[in-house]
């Protein structure tokens, strides 16, 4: 057994490569490939997410850059390549998602990603949101009350890191440490793990000092990656 090692892929812009860099480094990743995330979130997602497929249970990916699009698309591609059904939690402080209703309006920035997973066949009862910490001990305990599996992480960083999101109000980092203590229980209790995730709507402009960035999301993530066999 080791330790199980990562694929970060990211967007342009030299703040991004400097910031998902040292987060590598620091998380010890297999690779890092830049300019990953070319194009259109969702297509590209399911594209990379359906390519690195059969790496994923050794390598879980981690994207960096893009926006809640994409997550859908990884989502739908790992479903499609692996037949592995993960759960799907989000932290975001601004919901890029609705709540359960027929899209019988225009899509939006605020519901885009439920519409997508809606589209791709996601079941609602694997969808897992926190927008606030008030929220996080009923998710929490409905998570631990799930049967083991994989999950997929999809971390917005206006949830705890506000001052490099592309709007400046949002949940502080002031409860991060628990949530992910609880996420590193969870996985390691009840038999779950990562396998995905991603950190989208930075905005590039604000990453004034990516290595301490990097350093306090890599504090965050290092616990929820299981050892997996080589």
């Amino acid at each position: 057994m080791k330790k199980t090692r990562v694929i970060v892929l990211l967007g342009k812009g030299k703040r991004l490569f400097e910031f998902a860099f040292a987060l590598s480094r620091l998380m010890r990743a297999h690779c890092i490939v830049p300019d990953a995330l070319e194009g259109e979130p969702f297509l590209v997602g399911k594209r990379v997410a359906a390519y690195l497929a059969p790496r994923v249970f050794a390598y879980p990916l981690f994207f960096v850059g893009q926006d809640h699009a994409l997550t859908g698309g990884v989502v739908a591609g790992l479903i499609r390549r692996t037949s592995v059904l993960p759960y799907l939690l989000v932290l975001d402080a601004h919901l890029d998602l609705f709540a359960s209703c027929e899209v019988s309006f225009p899509i939006h920035r605020g519901n885009f990603l439920a519409y997508l997973l809606r589209r791709e066949g996601f079941p609602e009862d694997r969808l897992f949101v926190c927008s606030n910490f008030k929220e996080w001990p009923k998710i929490r305990d409905r998570l631990f009350a799930l049967p083991p599996g994989f999950f997929y992480l999809s971390w917005d960083v206006d949830f705890g890191f506000p001052e490099v999101a592309h709007f400046p109000s949002g949940a502080t980092s002031e409860h991060l440490e628990e949530v992910f203590a609880d996420l590193a229980l969870l996985s390691g209790q009840q038999g779950f793990r990562l396998l995905g995730g991603d950190l989208v709507e930075l905005d590039h402009r604000k990453v004034t000092d990516p290595f301490s960035l990097a350093s306090r999301i890599s504090s965050c993530l290092r616990p929820i990656f299981k050892e997996a066999k080589a």
